[in-house]
């Protein structure tokens, strides 16, 4: 009733308070209704007088009639709105109600909870307890060791559980406590230390890259381009092989590379180039020009920046020749349940630290084939492995497949007759290595220097020696089993070297490759698919993982240097890095010594037989 009374005394000073009209308003006719004086206005278009309370003439006499119609219509409004604000306030009373209520159950239900977890705690607590008198009751009849500040128990065997926050080392032998102890500590104090140097090393390069970014985004000399997608069937097959970088005699081929193998089945005929490709198979063909290759004095390129979502500064090396999801691999990403991370991606290479704290590096293996004047024809599967064919101005072809990571599986070279020579092959099944099986290389063999008259007679008294093994080894194995390949004839050379952090050969150093190239090109011509490896080496300064890329690409560098200016074959060179992992002189320095190049000669190892 209050809020009912309150809009009526609002309506009547509407209505009352009638100021002075202009001039003309005084013409209008009126009407009373009530205590209510009404102007009745003859047009719609006339205006009301501030203040005052007004009608339309339906009519010429009807202004007493139109009055009481539009008070009436007022009155009714004004009580609708007071019917509703009572209502309103009944259902703000009701709301708040239901929400005290609501409120002292979840209450009721927060203070039931916590009584469980503490419940659930202190019965935690108690087995937590137990657990540990049991554990350190184990213990005590277990042997320990002293390493430093650090206390180690020896377990007798890995099947007994080694108690919660302890340190622990599985007996090598009865009496080896002490050492086995020391050893896991000076591993553990390493793998602190790789993974302190791998942060950093994530941390400046994703500095870096946003430094870049940045400067890229404000450049107006910057033409951006699309950023390739990965198809998501190449990115699944790329995380399978970084997780599996030593795939089993038993592992399939991937569905594409299976395609890609049958195509070449018959190795005696040179593919055609603009033959149609299989379905679901991409197709690029490039004319390689100067301008567009790296030679052995200039430097590698910067990786490319993002700009905006979906554009970057340029293509990376990577993305250029089919291999998308590797050169999208982001910087300190984890791969396979977090056990890997990829701590660099130069453009042109990816390094990846594995779960047991070494490192692999992958790239495009083909990077030696891109020579001016060369037509170079990508297929590129669904699941990120590729088919080039590289047509040279002479009719001769060199044919690769690679897998989703850049790897080499099968390279074939056919001359300008059509004449097939099988440099690798790995898409045979590997056979399992045991090292401990293996001879122990004859250094008055396999060590070659450069000088000796007789270094051809040497590779071939060395290469008859791995024929006595009688069997053969993959590529990978022999890339990455360093018993495997200490058994191939190695070229010393030590007049190579480089300028600190960089991977370019000076004209000047590769004049001091004369002797090397003359070799090679001696030992090809006799036997077309010789296969040399080109190891690059570096000394333990810096962070392992850039020790890493740099050494791979200095081999890069030396290798293009034999084929620019000694016409070396660049099909029958395949390039690798080490790092820091095989260092000629065991120190942390800066050793010269250990910044070195390494050539070996790998055609007895390798399986080349087609199937």
């Amino acid at each position: 009733m209050k809020h009912l009374i309150n809009l009526m005394s609002a309506l009547s000073l509407a209505i009352y308070v009638v100021p002075p009209f202009a001039a003309h308003a005084q013409d209008y006719p009126t009407a009373m209704v009530g205590d209510f004086q009404v102007i009745c206005l003859p047009d719609p278009a006339l205006p009301c007088p501030d203040g005052a309370f007004c009608t339309i003439l339906t009519g010429p006499e009807t202004c007493q009639m139109d009055a009481e119609q539009a008070v009436a219509n007022q009155l009714a409004a004004d009580q609708g709105a007071a019917d509703q604000a009572v209502a309103d306030q009944a259902a703000a009373d009701q709301a708040a109600a239901d929400q005290a209520a609501a409120d002292q159950a979840a209450a009721d239900q927060a203070a039931a909870d916590q009584a469980a977890a503490d419940q659930a705690a202190a019965d935690q607590a108690a087995a937590d307890q137990a657990a540990a008198d049991q554990a350190a009751s184990a213990a005590s009849a277990l042997q320990m060791a002293m390493v430093g500040d650090s206390q180690v128990i020896c377990l007798p065997d890995d099947q007994t559980p080694c108690p919660d926050g302890a340190v622990c080392v599985v007996l090598s032998s009865p009496d080896s406590c002490q050492a086995d102890a020391e050893q896991i500590i000076a591993f553990d104090q390493a793998a602190a230390e790789a993974a302190f140097q791998d942060a950093q090393t994530i941390a400046e390069a994703e500095a870096a890259q946003l430094q870049a970014e940045t400067e890229a985004a404000a450049d107006p000399s910057i033409v951006p381009v699309e950023a390739p997608v990965p198809e998501p069937e190449a990115v699944d097959t790329l995380v399978s092989v970084l997780a599996n970088p030593e795939p089993t005699p038993d592992a399939p081929m991937a569905p594409a590379m299976q395609v890609a193998a049958a195509d070449v089945a018959d190795l005696t005929t040179a593919p055609e180039a603009d033959a149609p490709p299989p379905a679901g198979v991409t197709v690029t063909t490039e004319t390689v020009t100067a301008t567009v290759t790296r030679t052995s004095y200039q430097e590698f390129d910067t990786a490319p920046v993002r700009i905006g979502s979906d554009k970057k500064s340029h293509l990376s090396d990577l993305e250029k020749v089919g291999l998308v999801a590797l050169g999208a691999l982001v910087i300190g990403a984890m791969i396979n349940d977090n056990r890997q991370q990829v701590v660099s991606n130069t453009g042109d290479r990816v390094i990846v630290r594995q779960y047991d704290g070494s490192y692999v590096v992958y790239k495009d293996d083909n990077a030696l084939l891109r020579e001016p004047g060369s037509t170079v024809t990508t297929q590129t599967f669904r699941d990120g492995s590729t088919r080039v064919i590289v047509e040279r101005a002479d009719g001769s072809q060199i044919t690769t497949i690679r897998d989703a990571s850049g790897r080499v599986l099968q390279r074939v070279a056919y001359d300008d007759n059509g004449h097939a020579t099988i440099l690798i092959d790995d898409m045979q099944p590997e056979i399992w290595v045991d090292v401990r099986d293996l001879p122990s290389p004859r250094p008055n063999r396999t060590m070659i220097e450069l000088e000796d008259q007789n270094a051809a007679l040497r590779a071939a008294m060395a290469a008859a020696d791995i024929e006595d093994l009688g069997r053969k080894f993959s590529l990978r194995q022999i890339r990455t089993i360093p018993q495997v390949r200490d058994l191939a004839p190695t070229i010393t050379m030590n007049t190579i070297t480089f300028a600190s952090g960089s991977a370019a050969v000076e004209p000047s150093e590769a004049a001091r490759l004369n002797k090397l190239g003359k070799l090679i090109t001696d030992l090809i011509a006799e036997n077309p698919n010789e296969v040399f490896l080109i190891e690059g080496h570096t000394d333990a300064v810096g962070s392992a993982a850039s020790n890493l890329a740099l050494s791979d690409r200095r081999a890069e560098s030396v290798a293009k240097a034999l084929t620019e200016y000694f016409d070396v074959p660049p099909e029958n060179l395949v390039v690798q890095g080490y790092g820091e992992s095989e260092l000629l002189v065991p120190t942390g320095s800066d050793e010269r010594a250990n910044r070195r190049v390494a050539v070996r000669i790998i055609t007895a190892l390798l399986q080349q037989t087609a199937r």
